[in-house]
């Protein structure tokens, strides 16, 4: 039995486009200016997603060939993420269907099902959504990258929103639409639903194997339904 659905943010509840060239460009900025050979941290991390390049980027200062805290390094380049997704979340606005499933959702099921953002978005940007487009009468809990140990595909942030939920892995949906969330959920054992409403078409996103896709998130009642 479905217990708990997590949704991604971007592309998934709201339109807004994040520019993956441009998260690398500066996360590579930021590392290169505390002395990683960025160009080691883009071959060791193989994938190029934003966390693959800060576990290259530990992995050097772990191996003794950068000095420094990587803690620090990791909020340095937050930072600079959170500027660009507040510039470019002001021409944002919810994607159809987003807020009619949220609302049928807690008007069918209460309290009983739990709803909650999961997203590598930053806090600012995460909250400012929230409050814009009333998201926050409808989800219980939101988990950004600064709330989680890592950012998607890596699956840890998938299982730490699942347990600060009180639910099992058996009893969540994770409905998001880009590849990250299909590796993320996967790897922590959690149904994946993919929606076509971000940067990638259902054709795309087939090839990682989620466990259900829809068109848009106005067939998520029905799919939640069958799902008993």
């Amino acid at each position: 039995m479905i217990r708990g659905i997590l949704f991604d943010l971007d592309g998934t509840l709201i339109s807004l486009r994040a520019d993956g060239s441009a998260f690398r460009r500066e996360a590579s900025a930021v590392l290169r200016k505390g002395g990683f050979d960025v160009d080691k941290v883009v071959r060791i991390s193989g994938r190029n997603y934003v966390q693959d390049l800060l576990d290259a980027a530990k992995a050097q200062i772990d191996q003794g060939l950068v000095k420094g805290d990587f803690e620090h390094v990791r909020k340095l380049t937050y930072k600079a993420l959170d500027d660009l997704e507040m510039g470019w979340i002001e021409g944002s606005s919810p994607l159809p269907g987003s807020l009619e499933a949220l609302s049928a959702l807690r008007a069918r099921h209460g309290n009983a099902l739990k709803l909650a953002i999961l997203t590598n978005s930053g806090r600012p940007a995460t909250r400012y959504a929230m409050e814009k487009f009333g998201f926050g009468k409808y989800i219980d809990s939101s988990f950004t990258r600064d709330d989680l140990p890592v950012m998607k595909p890596r699956p840890e942030g998938v299982k730490a929103a699942t347990r600060s939920l009180s639910l099992k892995t058996s009893e969540v949906l994770f409905i998001g639409d880009s590849r990250v969330d299909i590796l993320a959920a996967k790897a922590a054992g959690v149904r994946i639903v993919s929606v076509p409403t971000g940067g990638y078409d259902l054709e795309t996103l087939r090839k990682d194997g989620p466990d259900h896709e829809l068109d848009s998130l106005f067939g998520l009642e029905s799919l939640l339904t069958s799902l008993g």
